[in-house]
Parts: C-alpha cells; sequence; structure tokens
C-alpha cells in the first residue's frame, strides 16, 4: 500500500506513473495513520510503500512496525 509524506509527491506520481492514471490522493493526519491504518496493515499483512518515486514509482517497502519505529524517532 503505498504512502507519500507531502501530497505533492502523490500527486507527482499520479501525473507521471501511467500504472496510476486516474487515481487520487487521499490526505490523512499522522495520528490517523499511525492509530488506524498501521494497525490494518499489520493485520492484514501488508506492507508500507514509503514516497515511492520516479518512472517507475518505485521506493522503500516498510513494515508497519518499521514506519512505528521511524514516526515515533
Amino acid at each position: 500500500m503505498p504512502f507519500w509524506s507531502r501530497r505533492s509527491r502523490a500527486e507527482h506520481i499520479i501525473q507521471s506513473v501511467r500504472a496510476y492514471e486516474g487515481f487520487w490522493p487521499l490526505e490523512i493526519s499522522r495520528e490517523h495513520f499511525a492509530s488506524r491504518w498501521l494497525p490494518g496493515l499489520r493485520r492484514d499483512g501488508l506492507l508500507a510503500g514509503v514516497n515511492w518515486s520516479g518512472a517507475g514509482a518505485t521506493g522503500y517497502d516498510l513494515t508497519p512496525d518499521e514506519v512505528a519505529v521511524r514516526l515515533s524517532a
């Protein structure tokens, strides 16, 4: 599941990567992300794609626990 730290990063991928054509960014608060999304990703066995970029929208895939640690740092 991809997530970006800034709306502009998500919008850039949507505009430049064909696979994301027609998508739209959904802004969520850091609190909501930590309290709802991370537990849901953990429960569903999914990774978080963090700030994917470039022509292929590639980047880091982290476990929900790894993301939680980085958010708390």
